[in-house]
């Protein structure tokens, strides 16, 4: 779940969306099969664009590289956005 507006992710409350926000899946994930476990059971919560670039790394890294392009197309067709464009494309060099 992305906030439309990524400059103010302020109201953004994951017990109200019911997920996870990503800076604590940082914390969570040591190997494949704790990101499998968190993409599978809740919804990650992004509250900047640089957590989102960083999220797309840490499934291409483990992996789940048809998982980072789905969520990328997902994403990309709701939000047109160009630096998150770059930062995916700069991911896959």
């Amino acid at each position: 779940m992305l906030n439309k507006n990524l400059q103010s992710p302020s109201f953004l409350n994951s017990e109200e969306i019911n997920g996870i926000k990503f800076k604590d899946v940082k914390n969570i994930v040591k190997n494949k099969a704790d990101l499998e476990n968190i993409l599978f059971s809740t919804k990650i919560i992004f509250e900047t664009r640089e957590e989102l670039i960083e999220f797309f790394e840490m499934l291409l890294n483990f992996g789940f590289e048809e998982s980072a392009y789905n969520y990328f197309e997902e994403i990309i067709s709701a939000y047109d956005d160009y630096e998150l464009i770059n930062g995916f494309n700069t991911l896959l060099r």
